[in-house]
């Protein structure tokens, strides 16, 4: 079954808009065309309106709660077309905003969902207790023991391993991922899947829309809405629904199997991800699978996205179980973000991992596109005599997006962070790992689209022997890549200088 059951705009309201945004577009510049060649009595009056518009606008964005990166792109956009960036203005920020019975119901649903597993870190480390208020306070995701922590130095044995623990399940799978791609890897998981139906388990699926588009056939949706006992939403399918919505995207990877095991990583269910095709060379991705307790919030965060995408409110009573392990020593605190949030909790939890380090920081991103503030963070413990080293790709997948991160080592570079680009390959992973002692792992780059737009989740890893094994995979990962000097960043040449300059004005849109 196909759940697509949305509140959405209708598609011919939608459609006016697109031809109501193309007509202002239209309108603006013959604004300017006739305001200089003097040829039409009112086009002053228009400019004068613009110019007051542009300040209206300008004052509400400086006075919002959001990047000052971000508002320094809009207000020089508003400034350059005052009508029809206002107009993109308004209905990005509205789209953000939920229709209200929504917002009180999903209110309602998280707060059913995580008051029940709440846990307050009781122990004498001092960090955690303060990360683990910052992420409550946010967005009520709480901190857990007795959990098992397993790292994949690689997506290929995180797959393996993940369809093996599908394969056994006996009540119900949940998968959410950004892209569901055709080939051997779906293809085998679609297999288990028909077979786990057939024998009654309970599966659900959800997949972001643009993540799939081209990747995904029709053919292989219709084999999945075929399965038996399996329900699948769409998140915010793209055709004729025009909306300012699909801005914000689930990029979410999480597989949960009968409320005992919990997977997230950087990996989406795609064929590179395993190496069963190359893409940019070799690709570089990682995981963690959380056994026990944590599990329960990757419940509660799929739970809170079907809900978005199809109005069904599942119960969270209905798919806990409880856990057998023990482990009193380490703690892990897995957390999501999104744009239906008032924090940007990703944001804040990356800066406080970045503050906390005092010997190491370790940073492994597919792209750095990050704002002043966390720039001169980093920069900061540079300077303090933290060793810190970002790991980047060295093979982009996309070529204005690497020009753009490499526009933001100037000032990382200056302060004496050493900065590596993954020699084999497209590193995908996304860790921080600080001073041996925490870690994330997850979803979340370190890039604006993360930070602030996206769904996302991860986990932060405290005092497990996880953290040592992924620092270790991470030095493992530098010592084949090239270090980026200073000396490489001023011999670019002036066409690469000048792009990276125009680019990173408008780096917060991309």
């Amino acid at each position: 079954m196909l759940q697509n059951e949305r509140i959405t705009t209708p598609i011919w309201k939608k459609i006016i808009y697109f031809i109501f945004v193309i007509l202002i577009f239209a309108a603006q510049i013959a604004i300017y065309y006739f305001a200089i060649m003097g040829n039409f009595n009112g086009s002053q009056s228009l400019y004068i309106i613009g110019i007051c518009l542009f300040i209206v606008a300008a004052i509400f964005i400086i006075n919002n709660d959001s990047s000052v990166s971000y508002k320094i792109t809009w207000i020089v956009l508003i400034a350059i077309l005052p009508y029809f960036f206002t107009l993109l203005y308004i209905a990005n920020y509205n789209s953000k905003i939920l229709p209200k019975r929504k917002r009180r119901k999903l209110k309602k649903l998280v707060k059913e969902n995580k008051y029940i597993v709440y846990k307050e870190y009781e122990k004498e480390d001092t960090y955690l207790k303060k990360i683990s208020k910052l992420i409550y306070n946010n967005s009520y995701y709480t901190i857990w023991n007795n959990t098992k922590v397993t790292f994949f130095k690689d997506a290929s044995l995180k797959h393996r391993d993940m369809l093996e623990k599908i394969r056994n399940a006996k009540k119900y799978v949940f998968l959410e991922y950004f892209i569901l791609s055709n080939g051997v890897l779906l293809n085998e998981l679609v297999n288990v899947l028909e077979d786990l139906g057939n024998k009654g388990v309970e599966i659900k699926i959800i997949y972001d829309d643009i993540g799939s588009k081209r990747a995904l056939s029709n053919k292989t949706i219709k084999r999945l809405v075929g399965i038996p006992n399996i329900k699948i939403a769409v998140y915010e399918p793209l055709g004729l629904n025009i909306n300012p919505a699909i801005n914000y995207r689930d990029h979410r990877k999480i597989c949960v199997v009968d409320g005992i095991y919990s997977y997230c990583g950087g990996d989406n269910l795609a064929d590179e991800y395993i190496h069963a095709v190359e893409r940019f060379g070799f690709w570089r991705d990682n995981a963690v699978l959380l056994e026990g307790e944590a599990t329960k919030s990757f419940i509660a965060m799929f739970i809170e996205m079907w809900y978005t995408s199809t109005k069904e409110s599942l119960k969270i009573y209905d798919y806990l179980v409880e856990s057998n392990i023990s482990n009193e020593e380490s703690f892990v605190l897995p957390f999501a973000d999104g744009p239906n949030m008032d924090t940007h909790t990703a944001y804040e939890a990356f800066k406080s991992l970045i503050n906390e380090a005092t010997k190491s920081l370790y940073i492994s991103t597919p792209y750095l596109i990050i704002d002043d503030e966390m720039l001169n963070a980093i920069a900061l413990q540079a300077k303090s005599g933290v060793d810190v080293r970002i790991l980047v790709p060295k093979i982009p997948d996309k070529k204005t997006v690497f020009m753009m991160t490499r526009a933001h080592y100037k000032k990382l570079l200056d302060s004496g962070v050493k900065i590596y680009e993954f020699t084999p390959g497209f590193n995908h992973a996304k860790n921080i790992i600080v001073d041996d002692k925490y870690a994330f792992c997850g979803t979340i780059n370190m890039d604006y689209r993360s930070l602030f737009l996206h769904y996302e989740c991860g986990v932060i890893i405290g005092k497990d022997k996880v953290v040592e094994v992924m620092q270790k995979d991470f030095l493992n990962a530098v010592n084949i890549s090239d270090n980026y000097t200073l000396d490489d960043w001023n011999k670019r040449n002036i066409f690469s200088k000048f792009f990276a300059f125009l680019l990173r004005l408008f780096a917060p849109m991309l």
